[in-house]
């Protein structure tokens, strides 16, 4: 690409890109990037938006599709495919923020092709686009993809290079940009619903389906309520409730809230004598529906009072400060900042485990008065750390002096001079770890049913920038 087209290029995206600020819904304004593209020289444009199993679930194109295009593009053999593309098996043709697969190439035709031996033409040249070649960039969100760009059949017909790929490649960082805030919006959304939904009741228990309806997770707590114990009913279908009581007009309940996308709310009264609240409630990632929240309450009333004001402050928040904000590092801070002015907490820190959860790492320390590095923090991967402890029970733990001793506690303590923390586990799957500790005055705060709620909204938030 000879500097003149570079030139124009990037006048046509700094032009396309105001005109996108203006637009707010998110819909229009993927369909306007993804005909940004055809303005820097692709004709045919398809984005890709894929679940945690890699099912496409929408499709947004600068040209007419198929009818059963979606349907296609969710079977079993190209579910397979994406799997494939997705893995390390294509990092050797990286471009850019893309992938390139020239269909000249054996062992990338071979993988396009699905392994199926197919002759390529005699007269291909290396600058020269074949209509079976592949260039994609995979769009992800904390490290999870969520969509897929597919740019093809150039204008002038030409193979991209590393040079001509970067005004796409830039585009492509705004349109992951706009993809990440909304997926941060609609978790916020569901946040909010399960804050709202459990904030009038007592809490007993939390179901969890995927979207085939089976069940992900059940909470211990309801192992009172049904006869299996919630270890059995992970891995099966939520159908099997109706062994326990649970009648048809739930499901009923169920299929609508998954269909409408909006929260669902049954009473029933179990074979136990008891009436129970469930309120259930749709998770969407991108306009479809990922997975579901079953909430199991007494209806028993608490105080709103403060969970009502804490939560309108956070969405002002995330509304205004956060979302417009494109450092991901900020937002954190943001998050960071909001949960220590809330409840007066003290020296925020952020801990990964290392790779081998020999030690755990200080990789944030934020303070006004104190320039102390992240690395003093860091201390070994057992129990003598509140940090670990919670991340090894799943919990909020907090910890006041004379309560119990842990010695990496205790070692903290004496170097900020404090004598109480707090233990938030933000991110705790097998793939990924973390875990925020504030120090606090002792005596200056309770780990209430309310706070509880509150604590676990911020950290669903700071899982999403960390």
């Amino acid at each position: 690409m000879n500097t003149l087209n570079t030139l124009e290029n990037l006048t046509v995206l700094e032009k396309e890109l105001l005109e996108i600020s203006k637009e707010t819904d998110f819909n229009t304004r993927v369909n306007q990037i993804v005909n940004v593209f055809k303005s820097l020289g692709w004709n045919k444009v398809i984005l890709q938006l894929i679940d945690r199993f890699l099912v496409v679930k929408k499709v947004f194109s600068n040209f007419p599709l198929h009818g059963d295009y979606i349907n296609r593009l969710n079977a079993p053999k190209a579910i397979n495919m994406r799997r494939i593309l997705l893995s390390n098996a294509v990092n050797k043709w990286a471009m850019g923020n893309f992938v390139y697969l020239p269909w000249r190439d054996n062992e990338a035709r071979n993988l396009i092709s699905d392994g199926v031996e197919i002759a390529i033409p005699i007269k291909v040249r290396k600058d020269q686009w074949h209509e079976n070649d592949l260039l994609f960039s995979v769009l992800g969100h904390q490290r999870t993809p969520v969509a897929i760009l597919i740019l093809d059949s150039p204008v002038d017909g030409r193979a991209p290079t590393p040079s001509t790929i970067k005004i796409p490649s830039l585009l492509t960082l705004y349109l992951k940009e706009i993809i990440s805030n909304q997926v941060y919006l609609d978790t916020m959304k569901t946040s909010t619903e399960l804050v709202n939904a459990v904030s009038s009741t007592d809490l007993i228990g939390h179901i969890k389906t995927d979207p085939g309806d089976v069940i992900e997770e059940v909470t211990p707590s309801l192992d009172n309520i049904f006869p299996e114990s919630s270890s059995n009913l992970t891995g099966k279908s939520l159908n099997l409730l109706v062994q326990y009581g649970v009648p048809e007009t739930f499901f009923e309940k169920y299929d609508s809230a998954k269909k409408s996308l909006e929260v669902e709310t049954f009473i029933q009264h179990l074979q136990t004598g008891q009436t129970f609240h469930f309120t259930i409630i749709p998770e969407a990632i991108l306009g479809s529906f990922s997975c579901m929240h079953i909430l199991v309450c007494t209806g028993e009333a608490i105080n709103l009072s403060k969970i009502s004001h804490v939560l309108s402050n956070i969405i002002e928040l995330v509304r205004d400060k956060i979302v417009p904000e494109e450092d991901k590092s900020k937002k954190r801070l943001l998050l960071i900042n909001w949960l220590k002015d809330s409840f007066h907490f003290r020296y925020p820190r952020i801990y990964i485990p290392s790779d081998d959860e020999a030690w755990l790492r200080c990789v944030l320390f934020a303070s006004d008065n104190l320039n102390i590095p992240p690395s003093e923090f860091d201390h070994p991967f057992n129990r003598n750390s509140l940090a670990v402890n919670s991340l090894l029970e799943k919990e909020i733990l907090t910890l006041e002096e004379g309560e119990k001793h842990l010695r990496d506690v205790r070692k903290i303590w004496d170097l900020l001079k404090t004598e109480a923390a707090i233990a938030i586990p933000v991110i705790n799957t097998a793939a990924q770890k973390a875990v925020a500790v504030f120090d606090y005055e002792k005596g200056t705060f309770k780990l209430t049913h309310e706070n509880k709620l509150i604590i676990k909204l911020w950290s669903q938030l700071v899982a999403l920038v960390i």
